[in-house]
């Protein structure tokens, strides 16, 4: 079958939109694209002493969509609606200093098998085309899992090999679910995450993450990246009550158990600094809990504590930053939330309202009606993989 392949998935209009539409979306975000590196942007808006990209970032491309031609136009442009809006939310304007925010490369999965591997496979070209040192590895088999699970994942490491593949499969959640447009603000938070990391080695990527923050270095451990992802995620890409029911989902849902997340944690007697990949359907548990230890990090610093934390971390690597961002270090922080953790339900999901009413940012955006009006979009190496723990919708039965 044949690829649809979109720069900036914005080139062909969709049979919703117009053609008028996508052709305006395309040349505003150009339009930024440009005025960004012509300097006419303010130079206070910008970060300054921000190193440059590092030199396996060979293209300066924002977005390049490969998307299986089993999906519809309307699919693909609402795919990357989301990943543009939740774009300007994390890196846009005042975030143009930082010079790997690009070469996102965003595959589209559907249900077709033979459609999926085209897609897959023109991707791998592409990193062979521009030059990629890692095109030589580029698996070809990658769309067989999301075809066949469903979810989504970013699957390089961006600070590293110089792109970031981003995946996003439409198996089990329609593009205009509340939870696909999650996933997407989940994976591009992600990348977010490690475009402020500068080096070329991948473990220190993981460090600087807080993936070796347990206490066997060795274990991978999902608390503080996914943490952060999962509740940034929920945040910006539902309106206040949707947020809330995710982050009561994240407490009071089953996911992969047979209780509540928190009674299987505290049943298992886990630290949530030492819950990795390595022990299976428990990692679900740093996932969720761990956007808990955000939001209550969150309700005490403020939400731009957490983004502070984030564009410093390269310097002082993730310990060091925590220590430094929040006065205390992480594992004593981390022990002090556990105790919380044990508090009612109800008074956790209380801090919850405060920090929804004073979100830092919004989504700048727009898209054009039928009609033509302006409407905001409705919105109430490293591998991560974020496929195998599908989040659940507040109307699953919880505990």
């Amino acid at each position: 079958m044949k690829l649809l392949i979109l720069f900036f998935a914005l080139i062909i209009p969709s049979q919703s939109q117009g053609a008028s539409s996508a052709s305006q979306l395309f040349l505003n975000l150009l339009g930024t694209m440009s005025a960004a590196r012509s300097g006419e942007i303010g130079s206070g808006t910008i970060k300054v002493n921000s190193p440059d990209a590092s030199l396996e970032f060979l293209d300066d491309e924002r977005i390049r969509v490969f998307a299986a031609t089993d999906l519809s136009q309307d699919e693909i442009d609402t795919t990357l609606q989301y990943t543009n809006d939740a774009y300007e939310l994390w890196m846009g304007s005042p975030y143009y200093g930082k010079n790997q925010a690009k070469a996102i490369y965003l595959m589209i999965t559907g249900t077709d098998l033979d459609a999926a591997e085209v897609a897959n496979r023109e991707y791998c070209n592409h990193l062979s085309n521009t030059g990629f040192k890692v095109a030589e590895w580029c698996n070809p088999d990658t769309y067989i899992e999301y075809v066949t699970n469903g979810g989504a994942g970013i699957n390089s490491s961006g600070p590293v090999e110089g792109f970031y593949f981003m995946v996003m499969a439409t198996k089990g959640n329609a593009v205009t679910s509340d939870s696909y447009r999650t996933m997407a603000y989940h994976e591009v938070f992600h990348i977010y995450q490690m475009s402020n990391v500068f080096t070329d080695n991948y473990d220190e990527v993981d460090s600087k993450m807080g993936r070796m923050s347990g206490d066997n270095p060795q274990e991978l451990v999902a608390w503080w990246m996914e943490g952060n992802a999962d509740f940034f995620g929920a945040l910006y890409s539902r309106d206040a009550e949707g947020f809330k029911s995710e982050m009561r989902c994240a407490l009071e849902c089953t996911g992969p158990f047979s209780v509540s997340r928190k009674d299987k944690f505290f049943d298992e007697g886990l630290k949530l600094r030492n819950i990795s990949w390595d022990q299976g359907d428990l990692v679900d548990l740093g996932y969720r809990l761990g956007s808990w230890f955000v939001a209550y990090l969150t309700s005490v610093h403020g939400e731009g504590a957490l983004y502070d934390f984030w564009e410093t971390v390269d310097e002082l690597g993730f310990e060091a930053t925590f220590l430094r961002q929040f006065g205390v270090d992480y594992r004593t922080y981390l022990d002090e939330f556990e105790v919380w953790l044990r508090n009612p339900n109800e008074d956790l999901l209380a801090i919850l309202d405060d920090i929804y009413a004073s979100k830092a940012r919004q989504i700048s955006s727009t898209i054009l009606t039928d009609n033509g009006s302006n409407s905001r979009m409705a919105s109430s190496g490293l591998v991560i993989n974020d496929n195998l723990f599908p989040r659940q919708e507040s109307q699953v039965a919880c505990d």
